[in-house]
């Protein structure tokens, strides 16, 4: 198994030509720049220029050292301060050092001490001594013009630390250039740079190759996920999906791939449907004509013998009127099987024209509320009277390529087939409400409408909800299992799906999504509409002619 894959290695590639061409570039120009710069810094002129900065800043320090001292000794040869030290006059020695402060500004601090070391009078600087900012020098003196012992002098001065700190980085300075000068400047100078350019190069291409990797990976990653989905797609597995992730164009192919994958597997979905509807119909319109065929002589058969029998025979005419009952029963039944089967034979094609949906399902609200009121006790819409019937639907316009009848019918069906439920789960209530059945309608993200019926009957079993709109599958006692199959035909005319599912009330929800307007999938819908009405216009021609 290879760690990185062509695409990978391309982009790591690239990344390191773009980072190395321009880095080779710029080390070669500093190496020359270096060189040179090297060979005009180090010459003699320049450390003798240093030297002497050098000797300029140490006379200045000797000569600031030697002014504090002559300081000192000017104020330690005041006679007034030697008479009062020696006289131990307090006061009067406090005012000669009052006065010695006010004559040398640079004062810290002055005391004059005794033979023995005791202090006699002292005087500081009100603000103490900055080490950050200021240097001090002691100087200690004898008092008066004698140099025997007696009282002495202690004067501490102070004075900016710039120039004393200049001097030192100055000679730090200067020391670091006369070494580099005595010794090889290539091993200090240019072999540190060859070294610090070689680290630089080395670390180029290692954030290089990082970024290949960083850049280069996820995408060779799905891309490589994408092509390994290819694979069982190829031998016919629409199921498959890539994971959608992340914003650039590899996701976008994804979801492209994803969409593309969704959409073929609705159209095998719906095309192998139309095929089994196809033959469903053809089988519902032999089945109507053999059913149908002999149902009136069979009814009229019976009708006779009941009403040739003039005997006496009691129980031999009940078992005639039994009979014929039973014949009169069964033959409505089987006749009112041969019209579904016909209905569903004969579905015809939907025509597709823009209207708004939402307006469209209002409109249907106040038709069954009609219905309801108005229907007979025996018609399969009265169970409306016995369900609360409710329609949430927004007020915004829902454009869509619709066919109103067939559409009406669809939603007929499925509320119907809900009460019915509802009916059969709780036949044995005499009286008041069945249960729910909420009909509401949303936008969703995906260029749909979604239609939603909901009851709180008895729901459907999740292994019949695969089954539930193939023909002849039905839970009720008196349905023949192709409403439902109608309702799917209808919606897969629409361009749009069906699903059978849990709802939130407790009891079944039918999902319906019907494509908006302007969609390619309204556009296809409207597309195979035209198509099948291309196709049966020469079929219904040669009937025409073939009847004349």
């Amino acid at each position: 198994m290879r760690l990185l894959g062509r695409t990978e290695r391309r982009v790591i590639l690239a990344v390191l030509i773009t980072a190395v061409i321009p880095l080779v570039a710029a080390i070669l120009m500093a190496r020359a720049m270096i060189a040179r710069v090297s060979a005009t810094a180090f010459q003699p002129e320049f450390g003798a220029h240093l030297d002497r900065s050098l000797e300029v800043y140490a006379d200045l320090a000797r000569t600031i050292k030697q002014g504090m001292r002559h300081e000192a000794e000017a104020i330690a040869l005041s006679p007034q301060l030697a008479k009062a030290a020696r006289s131990a006059d307090t006061s009067a020695l406090t005012a000669e050092l009052d006065k010695a402060f006010g004559a040398h500004p640079s004062l810290v601090a002055l005391a004059v001490e005794s033979e023995d070391g005791g202090t006699l009078g002292k005087r500081e600087r009100e603000r103490p001594v900055d080490p950050a900012a200021e240097r001090t020098l002691t100087v200690r003196k004898s008092l008066g013009d004698t140099e025997d012992e007696g009282p002495a002098l202690v004067a501490t001065f102070a004075t900016s630390n710039a120039r004393f700190s200049e001097m030192e980085a100055a000679q730090t300075f200067a020391q670091a250039y006369h070494q580099l000068e005595r010794h090889h400047r290539e091993e200090y100078v240019d072999l540190a740079y060859t070294k610090a350019f070689a680290l630089l190069f080395g670390l180029t291409i290692l954030a290089a190759v990082g970024a290949g990797l960083v850049v280069g990976r996820p995408v060779a990653r799905r891309i490589g996920k994408l092509a390994a989905a290819m694979r069982p797609v190829a031998a016919g597995d629409l199921s498959v999906r890539v994971e959608e992730e992340g914003e650039d164009e590899a996701a976008d192919l994804g979801r492209a791939f994803n969409h593309m994958l969704a959409e073929l597997e609705r159209s095998r979905a719906r095309v192998e449907f139309l095929r089994r509807m196809s033959e469903w119909q053809k089988m519902a319109r032999r089945l109507a004509h053999e059913i149908k065929n002999p149902l009136t002589p069979i009814q009229l058969a019976v009708q006779e013998c009941h009403r040739r029998y003039s005997g006496d025979d009691a129980a031999y005419r009940r078992i005639l009127e039994t009979t014929l009952e039973v014949v009169m029963e069964e033959v409505g039944t089987l006749r009112r099987l041969v019209g579904e089967f016909s209905s569903f034979a004969r579905l015809p094609r939907a025509e597709l024209a823009e209207e708004d949906l939402a307006a469209f399902l209002r409109e249907q609200k106040d038709h069954f509320a009609a219905s309801s009121e108005g229907s007979s006790s025996d018609d399969a819409e009265a169970l409306l009277s016995r369900v609360d019937l409710a329609f949430e639907i927004p007020e915004d316009p829902m454009p869509a390529a619709i066919d109103r009848e067939m559409l009406h019918r669809m939603l007929t069906n499925v509320v119907q087939n809900a009460a019915q439920a509802l009916r059969d789960a709780r036949k044995a209530a005499s009286a008041g409400k069945l249960g729910r059945v909420a009909v509401r309608a949303h936008k969703d993200g995906a260029g749909f409408y979604v239609i939603t019926v909901d009851d709180d009957g008895p729901g459907i079993t999740p292994s019949l909800r695969e089954v539930l709109f193939d023909p002849y599958v039905t839970t009720k006692r008196d349905g023949t299992g192709l409403g439902l199959t109608i309702v799917k035909k209808i919606v897969v005319d629409h361009g749009g799906t069906i699903e059978a599912k849990a709802s939130p009330l407790g009891g079944a929800r039918f999902e319906i999504r019907l494509p908006r307007a302007g969609t390619p999938e309204a556009r296809a819908a409207i597309e195979r509409a035209a198509r099948t009405e291309a196709d049966e216009a020469p079929s219904s021609r040669r009937g025409a002619s073939s009847s004349m």
